[in-house]
């Protein structure tokens, strides 16, 4: 979070301002919320944790999920779940020096592996699914050409086979890539693009 005296809830201005600082120092920079919209949307988010009876030292996550609701009730569902994805970094930029200076888009499934039911895969790869589709405009200025590395393959391929036998951990793993890879190639047929985004497994394996 943003270092600095904490407001308090009795001093509205400040936890509106606060709340407007945070959103736009998380995604400000992405253009997740529409100009002249940051204030508004920390005035809603203001307002629940006031009837809540909350700490304005919530966690700036909590913050951006607060936000990324308030949007979705006034039906801007797609700005939601970009502002979720990438406000809590499920999907961060990165430079690599192995892509010789390229940008890299990360992407962390670990986030996406915290269940532990008998619906967690299809959970998974319906939500991979949508999370590749709320962030395909960052390859759209370069016509689809960059890469989208995938860190925690390995830990969420042992989450999806949980206690099952049935496949190998190498298996799942480089199914979760084959997933990514045919999702963003078809993304790119849906934009009109002439590159496909390159997957990378971003793990490091002894």
């Amino acid at each position: 979070m943003i270092c600095g005296p904490e407001p308090t809830l009795a001093d509205p201005s400040a936890l509106v301002a606060h709340i407007a600082s945070e959103i736009d120092e998380l995604c400000g920079h992405l253009d997740l919320v529409p100009d002249g919209q940051v204030e508004e949307l920390a005035r809603a988010v203001a307002h629940f944790l006031e009837q809540q009876g909350q700490s304005a030292s919530v966690d700036s996550r909590y913050l951006v999920m607060l936000a990324s609701r308030a949007m979705q009730s006034v039906g801007e569902d797609d700005a939601a779940r970009r502002l979720l994805v990438f406000g809590t970094e499920l999907v961060k930029p990165s430079e690599w020096e192995v892509t010789g200076g390229e940008s890299v888009w990360v992407l962390d499934l670990h986030q996406m592996t915290t269940r532990d039911d008998d619906s967690l895969e299809l959970a998974f790869f319906n939500s991979l699914s949508v999370v590749l589709q709320s962030v395909a405009d960052v390859w759209d200025a370069s016509n689809g050409q960059g890469l989208l590395g995938l860190r925690h393959v390995c830990a969420s391929a042992r989450g999806l086979l949980g206690e099952s036998r049935d496949k190998s951990l190498e298996c799942v793993s480089e199914e979760i890539k084959t997933f990514v890879a045919a999702r963003l190639a078809q993304v790119s047929e849906s934009r009109h693009w002439q590159h496909v985004p390159r997957v990378m497994d971003l793990d490091i394996r002894s």
